[in-house]
């Protein structure tokens, strides 16, 4: 009687940290990170040098169709049902034309490009004369 307690009680303490180990997941997230606020500096006629500088790379780009861009996340919290969220960029000879996805558009996307920072130019910069 005395062996038969010793072992169930071990059989319990043996499953316990398996029990508990299974009631945290850790969160996941993968792909591209983009914001609504991200996506509000997008406009028609931006160059892909400039949508580039915005959003950073895509996470993929068609390998048949070079004029759309993909931009998507992947967002899982625990143990909770994930969130994917997907941006398509349409190009027509290296110009932004059209978007889709699960953003929305920005307000003044037809209205034409913004005036985005060069990341060549530094302002101020002089050469030293000779």
């Amino acid at each position: 009687m005395k062996l038969k307690n010793i072992l169930c009680i071990s059989a319990i303490c043996a499953c316990v940290p398996f029990v508990s180990s299974c009631a945290y997941r850790a969160d996941l997230n993968q792909g591209n990170y983009v914001d609504q606020d991200l996506v509000n500096n997008l406009s028609y006629g931006m160059s892909a040098e400039q949508v580039r500088y915005v959003l950073g790379a895509p996470m993929l780009v068609d390998p048949f169709d070079k004029s759309r861009w993909y931009y998507t996340a992947f967002k899982r919290e625990g143990w909770s049902d994930p969130e994917i969220k997907n941006l398509i960029l349409l190009f027509q000879n290296n110009t932004l034309v059209d978007m889709s996805g699960d953003y929305k558009k920005p307000a003044g996307f037809e209205a034409g490009s913004q005036t985005l920072p060069n990341s060549n130019q530094v302002d101020n910069f002089e050469l030293p004369q000779e």
